[in-house]
């Protein structure tokens, strides 16, 4: 009798241990080692490791342009540009290299979200105004 309670005791506190660790993403902490800027004209990030998730909003223009040029050596990338609130205008699962440029359909505020899978290499988002901000184009 003992020894079938001591058993489920230990059970008990191995399933505590295991929720636990799964609860608060024991195991593979999300890491990154490298530079990363970003401001309205851009997003730039080169790392040696990306395991995570980086984000950056940009008020765009309709007509505006964003240039995007990834290099990795090891690794791959999830990437997504949307406006904030609607369906993604660019999604990309497993990206590798990849040069090319995304056309904004209209004005609003852009979310560009970078997700690294044991990534290594970089990344670079610049934005090129075709609109200038005083020529009456606003958000819609």
């Amino acid at each position: 009798m003992k020894r079938r309670i001591a058993q489920g005791i230990i059970g008990m506190v191995l399933v505590l241990l295991a929720a636990g660790c799964f609860l608060t993403g024991c195991g593979q902490p999300s890491s990154f080692e490298g530079s990363r800027t970003s401001n309205q004209d851009g997003f730039w990030m080169e790392y040696a490791i990306l395991d995570r998730t980086e984000t950056a909003d940009f008020s765009l223009y309709e007509g505006d342009r964003l240039q995007v040029s990834m290099l990795h050596s090891a690794g791959d990338v999830d990437l997504t540009v949307g406006k904030v609130g609607e369906e993604p205008i660019y999604t990309g699962t497993a990206q590798t290299d990849a040069d090319f440029d995304l056309i904004i359909p209209k004005a609003g505020t852009y979310r560009v979200s970078v997700t690294g899978h044991r990534a290594k290499g970089r990344i670079f988002i610049t934005r090129v105004r075709t609109v200038k901000p005083d020529e009456g184009a606003g958000e819609g």
